[in-house]
């Protein structure tokens, strides 16, 4: 029997006049787990965690602004992400509480909503997250703007047919450690993920990823202010920027009492392609802690 993952049928939601792309999975039940992207990537590159989570809780994600078949139009900073995060959870989960599972940007947009609503999230799942101090790192900050430029400078460069091609053979854009990932789906999940990839870094994903200095900045005073409580947080770190990227998360954890911080032992950002099993495994047992306490209430 074949046990890869076939793709999962998008649908859409509007917010604020905008057609947005989601993907929801699973069956009932709170909290419901949410998956946030990072910044130049699609939604369906969770396939195989939320996959994984949607056999025992309810799983949403969704394209960002321009991404996918998502419209256009939402601003890329931290009030317009979070404003839009707002307003998936308002079409599709308006009443039970949120388990936010973010990858890299995506984590950070995530603290800034737990933030702002408090009451909405039972528990975060940051994944090599994009602390907020990122901007104030000179040496993280220029690397940053680095790979941003140099994808920018092959989309330009490069051919769209040619730069597709390249895509889909893996050389382009730079996803270390997809490997799981790719072993994981069926060919045809294979080939819309490829598709989709393509299609992001020919159209928006360069805005997207210029975005992420920018929203750091905006997001470092609200969240040095902010009271976090006893909200369970758990984050996953590489290795793959160095030490003063786990320094930098370290420093993030102790901003939230309740937190536990892991290191994934490998240098791939993209944590969520290659340890989805491990990260599922995260993921239930603070949905299992959640839902107890919410049933106890």
């Amino acid at each position: 029997m074949d046990t890869r993952v076939a793709p999962l049928d998008g649908a859409f939601v509007d917010v604020g006049g905008r057609r947005v792309e989601v993907f929801d999975a699973g069956a009932g039940g709170t909290p419901v787990v949410v998956l946030l992207t990072g910044a130049g990537d699609t939604a369906r590159s969770w396939l195989p965690l939320q996959t994984l989570l949607a056999r025992t809780a309810r799983v949403i994600s969704y394209e960002r602004s321009g991404i996918g078949a998502s419209a256009p139009g939402s601003p890329r900073t931290i009030d317009g992400l979070v404003a839009e995060l707002d307003g998936v959870l308002a079409a599709l989960a308006p009443e039970p509480r949120v388990l936010l599972v973010g990858h890299s940007f995506g984590a950070l947009i995530a603290r800034v909503y737990a933030a702002r609503h408090p009451a909405r999230v039972a528990g975060l799942v940051m994944l090599d997250a994009t602390p907020d101090l990122l901007a104030s790192d000179p040496v993280r900050r220029r690397g940053y703007r680095l790979y941003a430029e140099s994808i920018a400078t092959a989309r330009r460069m490069l051919p769209p047919p040619l730069f597709a091609r390249l895509v889909r053979r893996n050389a382009l854009p730079l996803y270390p450690g997809r490997g799981p990932f790719l072993e994981a789906l069926t060919p045809r999940a294979r080939d819309e993920w490829h598709s989709a990839v393509a299609a992001l870094f020919l159209g928006d994903a360069v805005d997207e990823m210029r975005a992420v200095l920018p929203g750091t900045v905006a997001a470092a005073s609200e969240l040095a202010d902010a009271v976090h409580g006893d909200l369970p947080v758990a984050l996953l770190t590489t290795g793959t920027y160095g030490r003063g990227w786990i320094t930098m998360h370290d420093a993030v954890a102790r901003r939230y009492p309740n937190a536990t911080h892991r290191l994934s032992g490998d240098r791939f950002h993209n944590v969520h392609m290659r340890h989805f099993g491990r990260i599922a495994e995260t993921v239930r047992a603070m949905h299992d802690c959640a839902s107890g306490d919410l049933h106890a209430r």
